[in-house]
């Protein structure tokens, strides 16, 4: 059996992007599409109190198999376009070891 596989994505946003990702997110394409996504087992997207452009997300999935997919289809998609036109920094990844 695979590993569950956890992520934590950090996104600085350019300055008032933020709130454009968290619309994102909650369109119709974006929260229940990522949650309904095979593999999906917890999608939350967060952002911090005192930076609404600092985007969090807390992410686990089935394997890192079923993530690479999610990833290929959102890119495929356009929707990494759009997030990639926002972006003031590169994203930063940190894969995790689920432990409890």
């Amino acid at each position: 059996m695979e590993a569950t596989f956890v992520n934590i994505a950090v996104f600085k946003m350019q300055a008032g992007s933020g709130m454009d990702l968290a619309a994102f997110f909650l369109s119709p394409s974006g929260l229940a599409v990522t949650r309904a996504f095979k593999g999906c087992i917890q999608f939350d997207v967060l952002t911090e109190s005192a930076d609404p452009d600092t985007v969090r997300i807390y992410e686990k999935w089935e394997s890192k198999e079923a993530w690479n997919d999610y990833i290929q289809f959102r890119d495929q998609s356009g929707a990494m376009d759009f997030l990639k036109s926002k972006l003031a920094a590169m994203p930063s990844f940190t894969a995790c070891a689920l432990i409890g």
